[in-house]
């Protein structure tokens, strides 16, 4: 693998771990795309009421069909809350699907690095090329934001 700066770390091992580093790192900037983007349907009094919401079960929209307002109140709030819930559930679901597959590859990831990679900061005398201290400030960053 070809780190930042054209070099190489020498080591099979590392330059491999390096290499699945950059793609976990990839696949991580995408997965903050998609969860920037999902958002969580849900509907209720036969599909009289729409509602969206963000991942954080934040509110983003309330659609009602002027159907829904047959219903008295107490039907209205009950299908609001009924839609909302479902969006939420919907939400959810939508981010472990998109989180699970990453979160599967940080733990392989993180079960290769136990034991072949002290936790060192970067200047230690550990790596001479500036793109595997770089390499490693990243990691760092990543293991104690994830808490690996």
């Amino acid at each position: 693998m070809t780190m930042p700066g054209g070099g190489h770390t020498g080591d099979a091992n590392m330059d491999r771990l390096l290499t699945d580093f950059g793609r976990l790192a990839s696949q991580f900037e995408r997965m903050q795309e998609q969860l920037a983007e999902l958002r969580g349907q849900g509907e209720a009094a036969n599909g009289n009421v729409r509602v969206e919401v963000a991942p954080g079960g934040a509110l983003l929209g309330v659609k009602i069909d002027p159907r829904a307002m047959r219903l008295d109140s107490e039907e209205l709030s009950e299908a609001i809350m009924d839609a909302f819930t479902r969006a939420a559930e919907d939400a959810a679901r939508r981010m472990s699907d998109i989180v699970e597959p990453l979160t599967d590859r940080v733990e392989v990831f993180n079960e290769a690095m136990q034991g072949r990679m002290p936790r060192l900061e970067p200047g230690m005398g550990v790596a001479s090329d500036p793109g595997v201290a770089e390499a490693l400030r990243s990691l760092q960053e990543l293991r104690a934001k994830y808490r690996l």
